[in-house]
C-alpha cells in the first residue's frame, strides 16, 4: 500500500511539473511590460487609416505602430495590410514587424527576412518587390521601423547628446512577444539596453510615441487609456490591436 501511494505521488509530481516550469518562464511581473502572450494567449492585427477606435471585449491593448507623416499625412515605411497596399516609401529602417494571415507576429531585418523557404533582402529593389507581392497574396499585414535588437543582441549604437522620450517597444523571444514601456524618458540606446538586461528578448522594434502616441489597455474597470494622443484621432495611421484567443 505505502508503495502504491508513493509511485502515486511521483506520477502527480511529473504530470504536474510541466506547468510549473511554463510559468517560471515567463519570468516576473514587470510593470513596464503591458502585454506578454506567455501569459495571455492572444493574436494581433494591423489596422490602417480609416480607423474606427471602438472597444472589443476581446481586446487586450490598442497602440500606435508604425511612424506618421505629418505633412504628407500617411504611414511612412513600406506598409501593407493583406492585398491592400498602404506605403510604398521604404525607409532606412532596418526593421519590419510583419502579422501572419492567423494573427502571430514576427520581427526581421529588412536585410534577412527568412520566409516561405526563401530569402528576400528588401534594400534590394526587385527582392522587395517580390516580397510585397508574395506576402501580399498569402494574406500577410506589415509596418517597418527601427530595429533595436536582433537574434538578442543591440542593433544600434549609443549616440551623444540624443533626445530623450518615453520608449515603447514590440519584443519577441522564444517564451512569447509583448509590448514594453520605458518609465522614464529614455534615449533609444537606453530603452534597448534597459529591455536587453530585463528580459533578454530575441527581436526588439520600435513603436511610434511621437504626437501619434495613441494608446488603449484593457482593465477590470474597462478600457483605459495608457498615451497621450496629441493629435486628432481621425489623423491616426495605424493601430497594432491585441485580442485574446477566447473569451475567458
Amino acid at each position: 500500500m505505502t508503495r502504491f501511494i508513493s509511485l502515486f505521488i511521483t506520477c502527480m509530481f511529473v504530470f504536474s511539473a510541466p506547468k510549473l516550469i511554463s510559468a517560471q518562464d515567463c519570468g516576473a511581473p514587470d510593470e513596464s511590460i503591458l502585454f506578454y502572450s506567455c501569459n495571455t494567449p492572444a493574436n494581433i492585427s494591423l489596422k490602417f487609416h480609416p480607423l474606427e477606435l471602438s472597444h472589443s471585449s476581446n481586446d487586450i491593448l490598442s497602440i500606435t505602430g508604425a511612424y506618421s507623416s505629418g505633412d504628407r499625412f500617411g504611414v511612412e515605411g513600406l506598409a501593407f495590410g493583406g492585398l491592400r497596399l498602404i506605403s510604398s516609401r521604404f525607409q532606412s529602417w532596418d526593421g519590419v514587424l510583419l502579422i501572419s494571415p492567423n494573427g502571430a507576429p514576427h520581427i526581421f531585418s529588412v536585410r534577412n527576412i527568412k520566409l516561405w523557404e526563401k530569402d528576400f533582402d528588401l534594400t534590394i529593389k526587385s527582392e522587395r518587390n517580390s516580397f510585397i507581392k508574395l506576402a501580399q497574396l498569402k494574406g500577410w499585414s506589415m509596418i517597418q521601423s527601427h530595429l533595436l535588437i536582433s537574434d538578442g543582441n543591440l542593433d544600434l549604437y549609443n549616440v551623444d547628446n540624443a533626445r530623450r522620450f518615453m520608449r515603447r517597444m514590440f519584443f519577441i523571444k522564444k517564451s512569447g512577444w509583448g509590448v514594453y514601456q520605458t518609465k522614464t524618458a529614455s534615449t533609444l540606446y537606453e530603452a534597448a539596453s534597459e529591455i536587453k538586461s530585463k528580459h533578454s528578448p530575441d527581436m526588439v522594434i520600435n513603436l511610434d510615441m511621437g504626437a501619434y502616441n495613441y494608446c488603449q489597455i484593457s482593465t477590470d474597470k474597462g478600457p483605459k487609456a495608457c498615451g497621450e494622443l496629441l493629435t486628432n484621432s481621425e489623423n491616426l495611421t495605424n493601430l497594432i490591436t491585441i485580442q485574446l484567443l477566447e473569451k475567458n
